[in-house]
Parts: structure tokens; C-alpha cells; sequence
């Protein structure tokens, strides 16, 4: 418990809901503080900043999962890919939420979602070139969009079902774009 939830439960005689940090630098989460048991809808991931995405996660290990789950249950996945996400900076701990979407058929295809926060204000996708050393950002958007990111991953399953190699899948991405 905090000190500022102990000062709370002292002043109020009862414990406060709320489990994360009201520092300075630190901005509550869509205008309003969240508590434990809220859950991070769509509606949220849409009006977050990314200043908000850091806040949520600087909560901790539980807060990002939670995130991160919001994130992928909102994505129009299928059964083709294998997903992962980043909770303990195992890949750096760059982004709030950091997703890997590894296709099934062909583990060498590698797609990471990456959340706006301090690194950056915007949504990537990076497919993976060559495996933790180089990859190619093939989507940026300003805001949340579960649908432009499902149209990458559906061109990627198409890709991957005619027998395209992981470098061509990367070389046509990068050539056309991601969405197109």
C-alpha cells in the first residue's frame, strides 16, 4: 500500500480503490483515476495519449498485462497467429504495450504492436527482418486502430499461405506499405 492509500484509509477509515501513482509527471489515465477491478475497454484504448499508456503502465507487471490483453482482445485475430506480450522488459520495455504476433505455419514471421508513449506518439507495427536485430516499420497511425492492423496480418496469412518467404513477406510490405 502507498502512502497516499494509507492517508486515504486513515482519513476516510477505510481503504482506497485506487493502486496507482498520483506523482508528479504521472497523469491519470482519460481524465479520471482507474481502479483495480476497472478494465481497459476499447473506449479507453481510443481516447488514451500516450502519456496515458505510460501512466497505466508504470502501475506495474498486472496494469501492463492488463493492457496488453485489452489490446489484443481488441484486434481481429485468427487462429494463424501465436501472440506474446512484453510485461517485464524482456524486450527492451520501450512501449506501454508491446505485442509479438508470431505466425503459426511459419515462425520466422514475426509482427510486434507497439503502443504511443514516451519513444513515440504513435501505433507501430514492425515485422521482423532478422530476428532481435533488425526489422521494418510497415504501420504508423495516430490512434488505435484494431482494423488497418487486422488488414496487415490478414495480407501477411495470404502471403504466408501461398509460400512466400519471410524476406519477400518484408521486402512486398516494405515496397508497398503495410496497408495497401
Amino acid at each position: 500500500m502507498s502512502a497516499i492509500q494509507s492517508k486515504e484509509k486513515i482519513r476516510n477509515g477505510k481503504t482506497h480503490a485506487y493502486y496507482g501513482r498520483r506523482s508528479v509527471g504521472f497523469r491519470s489515465c482519460s481524465g479520471s483515476e482507474m481502479t483495480r477491478d476497472e478494465s481497459v475497454t476499447l473506449q479507453r484504448l481510443y481516447a488514451f495519449s500516450p502519456g496515458d499508456f505510460e501512466a497505466y503502465s508504470a502501475r506495474g507487471e498486472e496494469f501492463r498485462r492488463r493492457l496488453c490483453g485489452a489490446v489484443l482482445h481488441a484486434l481481429p485475430l485468427s487462429d494463424s497467429w501465436l501472440t506474446d506480450c512484453e510485461c517485464r522488459e524482456e524486450w527492451g520495455g520501450v512501449f506501454p504495450v508491446h505485442l509479438r504476433l508470431t505466425h503459426r505455419k511459419n515462425r520466422h514471421v514475426t509482427l510486434d504492436i507497439l503502443s504511443p508513449g514516451n519513444e513515440s506518439p504513435f501505433w507501430h507495427g514492425l515485422i521482423w527482418i532478422n530476428p532481435d536485430h533488425t526489422g521494418l516499420y510497415v504501420l504508423n497511425t495516430e490512434r488505435f486502430e484494431p482494423e488497418t492492423i487486422g488488414r496487415v496480418l490478414t495480407r501477411i496469412e495470404k502471403m504466408v499461405s501461398a509460400g512466400i518467404t519471410p524476406a519477400e513477406i518484408v521486402a512486398v510490405l516494405g515496397r508497398k506499405g503495410g496497408c495497401v
